[in-house]
């Protein structure tokens, strides 16, 4: 017998080292075939990254002509500006200037780089930043190819290296014609391509874009940006020296690697940085191409992973083969899981004999097979542990629902308590069992009805005290309405009572002087009792319109047109006072409004400052639209003057009726007040701010506008 068992020991130990000589032998022969793949699947790859690369560079160049042609028929339009004929044609505005404002404020609206205009001799005349040190005005750019393609009557379309400010960008320009179809200049645009470079960089790619001899001037990577892909010739390196279209130093070229190299894409050397390869596409349109330079390395990373994917296949068959060994493992885990269930019950058992709620352990038909020493002491069982049924001792009892719920528990002696439940399954050995919980809440609804009767009463409270407050607040109410119109009723009177007083003077007077048979100072008196009865017309009619019920029906208005209207309707004033009116930018802003109601306003408003204006030394009045800080889709309409200003306690009454800080006799104080309650109709705001000796600043707010602006001629 013991002969037998050296033996089969011997036979064991003989398999044990077969198989590693085996599996030895097996990697070895795939290690050995994943080197002779090696090229093939490398080649592959590539294959596969210039169709990817082909892809993505669509994208490029999308976003690359997107950015050109958004600004490549600017040059045309531009040509045909009749300022810009007009400057190139008379020698009186050719000093002037007008032009290069013009193209600034157009290359500022462009988003353009820059904007400059040439004549025959390529001198240029003016430029977008004329009042910059590196200004282009005076420069003679007449060896640049975009110059001698416009002045040939083409288009020119010409990337290069600014010869003034050495910022690279792409020139477009256009041949300027007069009326007899005669080139006269040459106006050009320039657009800096650098956004779409940082845009690139982002991206994570390496991006170029070579012109048709292979010259890179775009690059996501700045280090590469004007070098050459391939062998540039000598005529054409003159060339680049001659127009300085790539700056002052000479074009390197870039060293060609041919063993990577194939029909659809070229490999080259980067120095330090190894092989990359080039896949490039087409832009027929510009002459240019865009290239997605990939490095090699990445390219060998990516066959590195399909050989381990190779190999973990093969691993995973062969750990196939390793699954007979792992049975007897299988089953001492087996036997520690049967070991960790019976822990796992004393466990549990220990958790319900320390709770200090009650824990039952119920079978499959919820008869307790045990509960611990506080459900014995919440339900009365006592120390013989007494026949327990939680169907009739816990009511309502629910096993549909696995969260807890509220529910009355009996105790033995009748005794009921409000308690919390839940009711959880769990697998024991593939038996079902329950875990019962239950936690005695006497306590908890003893604080809850305590607290809902202190919220019942607090409400009370707080019910008593909102009465005491609406009575107060009513109150107050009235006494400000009979405080408002005592204020009211003492100013009415007071403008009233003086017309009428003198009304009774001249009638007297008259009737004297009928007596005395005197009829040319009663014609006179006359006169005057006509002018008085107008002014307590006046005074009635604008007591209606303060006081009366208006029609706020509203629509889209210019707020140009109330400022003309104004303008025209107190134009002989303003002439007549020598007053200075500054307008606003030529600025369309449409409000919701009343048209009639926005143009009372403007008018009582505009009339206010030239009253105010009235002997004060070089009166000016600006009207100023700009956007409220508050209110980014608003706008205010700002009056100002520069005449004496008012003081704080002269602003806090200036929109109350009857008050004026005219002479008396010269208003009657109700323009403002009108004003006010009409800008309120319309959802608007009226408001004043001034410092006295500084002129005052009267703006009309809206919280809602359209916006669109419009170049001045």
């Amino acid at each position: 017998m013991a002969t037998l068992n050296l033996s089969d020991s011997r036979r064991s130990l003989r398999r044990l080292w077969r198989f590693p000589i085996w599996l030895l032998t097996a990697l070895l022969a795939v290690v050995l075939l994943l080197v002779l793949t090696e090229p093939m699947l490398l080649h592959l790859e590539m294959k596969r990254s210039a169709d990817d690369a082909s892809r993505r560079m669509g994208v490029y160049q999308t976003s690359l002509t997107t950015t050109v042609e958004r600004h490549r028929y600017l040059p045309d339009i531009l040509a045909t500006d009749p300022r810009i004929i007009s400057a190139l044609t008379y020698t009186g505005i050719a000093e002037s200037d007008d032009i290069s404002a013009l193209f600034e404020r157009l290359n500022v609206q462009a988003q353009s780089d820059e904007i400059f205009l040439m004549d025959t001799t390529g001198l240029t005349r003016w430029s977008s930043n004329y009042r910059s040190p590196q200004s282009f005005v005076g420069q003679n750019y007449g060896y640049r190819p975009y110059f001698r393609d416009a002045l040939n009557g083409r288009d020119g379309f010409y990337f290069a290296v600014g010869a003034t400010s050495g910022i690279p960008g792409l020139f477009l320009s256009s041949p300027v014609l007069d009326r007899f179809d005669t080139v006269i200049g040459v106006i050009v645009v320039k657009i800096s391509l650098a956004p779409l470079e940082t845009r690139w960089r982002d991206s994570g790619d390496q991006v170029w874009v070579t012109d048709a001899h292979g010259i890179v001037f775009l690059s996501s990577s700045e280090q590469w940006r004007y070098v050459a892909t391939r062998p540039v010739s000598e005529s054409h390196r003159a060339q680049l020296r001659q127009t300085r279209q790539y700056g002052e130093s000479e074009v390197r070229t870039l060293k060609s690697v041919p063993d990577w190299s194939d029909d659809p894409w070229r490999a080259i050397e980067l120095r330090e940085s190894g092989v990359h390869v080039l896949y490039g596409e087409q832009l027929n349109d510009y002459g240019w191409t865009t290239n997605l330079v990939v490095p090699l390395d990445q390219m060998r990373v990516q066959v590195r992973l399909q050989q381990s994917v190779i190999l973990l296949l093969i691993l995973t068959l062969a750990g196939g083969l390793m699954y007979v060994f792992e049975r007897f493992r299988r089953r001492s885990a087996q036997t520690a899981l049967v070991q960790m269930s019976a822990d796992r019950a004393k466990h549990q058992r220990a958790i319900i004999d320390n709770t200090d709620v009650g824990l039952f352990n119920l079978d499959k038909n919820f008869q307790p097979l045990y509960y611990n020493q506080k459900a014995s002491e919440m339900f009365g069982l006592g120390e013989t542990r007494d026949p327990f049924s939680p169907q009739t001792a816990i009511q309502p009892w629910r096993t549909d629902v696995v969260e807890a719920y509220r529910a009355i528990g009996r105790r033995q002696d009748g005794v009921e308590f409000p308690a919390l439940v839940s009711l959880n399954a769990i697998e024991l050995d593939r038996r079902r069992e329950f875990i019962l919980t239950v936690k005695d809440i006497t306590e908890l609804t003893d604080a809850q009805l305590a607290l809902e009767l202190a919220n019942q009463e607090l409400e009370a409270r707080v019910e008593k005290r909102t009465r005491d407050l609406e009575a107060a607040q009513a109150a107050l109410t009235q006494s400000q309405r009979l405080a408002s119109l005592g204020r009211m009723s003492s100013a009415i009177a007071h403008e009233i009572n003086q017309p009428i007083t003198a009304l009774s003077n001249y009638i007297a007077s008259s009737r004297l002087l009928l007596k005395r048979g005197q009829t040319e100072p009663v014609l006179d008196n006359v006169e005057r009792i006509d002018g008085l009865v107008g002014r307590l017309s006046r005074l009635s009619r604008q007591l209606r319109i303060f006081a009366g019920k208006r029609n706020t029906g509203s629509s889209p208005v210019s707020l140009m047109q109330p400022l003309r209207y104004a303008l025209d309707l107190l134009g002989s004033r303003i002439e007549a006072n020598g007053v200075s009116v500054r307008l606003p930018e030529n600025t369309e802003v449409s409000v919701q409004a009343n048209a009639m109601f926005l143009e009372q306003i403007v008018v009582n408003l505009l009339s206010n400052a030239l009253d105010a204006l009235e002997g004060t030394e070089h009166p000016e009045v600006q009207l100023l639209l700009q956007v409220p800080p508050d209110a980014p889709e608003g706008v205010e309409l700002c009056i100002i003057d520069n005449g004496p200003g008012m003081s704080d306690d002269q602003m806090l009454q200036i929109f109350e009726p009857f008050y004026s800080t005219k002479n008396i006799g010269d208003g009657m104080g109700l323009g403002l007040a009108i004003s006010y309650n009409l800008a309120s109709d319309m959802n608007a705001k009226l408001s004043v701010r001034s410092t006295p000796g500084q002129g005052a600043c009267f703006t009309l707010t809206f919280e809602q506008a359209q916006w669109q602006t419009e170049t001045r001629s």
